[in-house]
């Protein structure tokens, strides 16, 4: 029995150590396995325009920004804060996509009106943790951007009455851009936000206040175009007056030049004849001259008849007994 006992000795010893390393390569699998689950589980990665930093609840501390393309591990009690950093477009319009309604706003004269406005913005990833601590839930878009805008909107507006806002649109719109870029950028909590630029994309009147507008303009409009008829015919009556003055003048002064040569034509006829009915004569002929219709003489008589027949005639010259 003393040699059975010795024979079955190693056989345990072998046994056990078979188990124990049958255990340890146990432990090690769960180990590597529960290593890699969790390295699996806390393991980010982020892409192109991405940005995120991690946030330790315990330390209350954050990390500084991973900046996409880019992966990185956090502990599986941190929590990760991510955001896009790419250009954003942000409307406040009454279009359906939309991404806020627009913004309602009382005139100087106590008029209601819907302003639509647009802007863009990014954010400095560089920046992020700063945005990360102050908006945790990436919330200050609805939380800061859109009630600040807002607010300068209406402050804006209220300077201004109905037709003061529409005749001014452009000098309002670059109010609201200034003020706005001012505010966000002077705002500590909004460093790593930069405003691009803001747009005013149209000003709605209640349907009474455009009926009278455009009845308004309407009148407006009739009054120019009176104003430019009104215009046109003193113009016209004017040109035409100074035509008749110029031609009145034309044919005084063409007169007086005909009553020089006639003057001087007399005097040298008077000067080489010495007879006034040769002058009567000259003068009687030329004025039968400048008759429009044609002219018959009869001689002949004591006295001379003049007659004057119809433009179908013939001048005829007869000899009477």
């Amino acid at each position: 029995m003393n040699s059975d006992i010795r024979i079955e000795k190693p056989r345990l010893r072998r046994l056990s150590i078979a188990r124990k390393a049958k255990i340890v390569l146990a432990v090690l699998f769960g180990v590597l396995l529960i290593t890699a689950i969790v390295l699996a589980t806390n393991v980010y990665s982020l892409g192109p325009g991405e940005v995120a930093v991690v946030y330790d609840p315990i330390t209350g501390s954050f990390s500084k920004p991973h900046i996409g393309p880019v992966f990185f591990i956090k502990l599986p009690w941190q929590g990760v804060i991510k955001d896009f950093y790419t250009i954003d477009y942000i409307s406040m319009t009454s279009e359906a996509d939309a991404d806020y309604p627009p913004v309602s706003a009382l005139t100087k004269d106590g008029v209601e009106v819907t302003i639509e406005v647009t802007f863009t913005y990014e954010i400095n990833p560089r920046l992020f943790d700063e945005l990360a601590k102050y908006y945790p839930r990436i919330d200050y878009e609805q939380s800061r951007l859109i009630p600040t805008m807002r607010q300068i909107v209406r402050d804006a507006v209220a300077k201004y009455s109905v037709d003061e806002l529409i005749t001014n649109r452009d000098k309002v719109a670059k109010e609201i851009e200034k003020l706005f870029i001012d505010t966000i950028s002077k705002d500590p909590t909004l460093k790593a936000i930069k405003i691009h630029e803001v747009n005013l994309r149209g000003i709605k009147l209640p349907e009474k206040v455009e009926q009278a507008i455009e009845a308004k303009v309407a009148a407006y409009q009739e009054k120019l175009a009176a104003q430019y008829q009104r215009e046109k015919i003193l113009t016209l009556a004017n040109a035409t007056a100074m035509e008749k003055i110029i031609v009145s003048q034309a044919e005084a002064e063409a007169l007086k030049i005909r009553v020089e040569a006639l003057k001087r034509a007399l005097l040298e006829l008077y000067n080489a004849t010495h007879d006034i009915e040769t002058l009567r004569i000259y003068v009687f002929t030329e004025q039968i001259s400048k008759l429009p219709q044609n002219i018959v003489i009869v001689l002949g008589q004591t006295t001379p008849l003049i007659s004057i027949p119809t433009p179908t005639n013939t001048s005829q010259i007869s000899s009477g007994d």
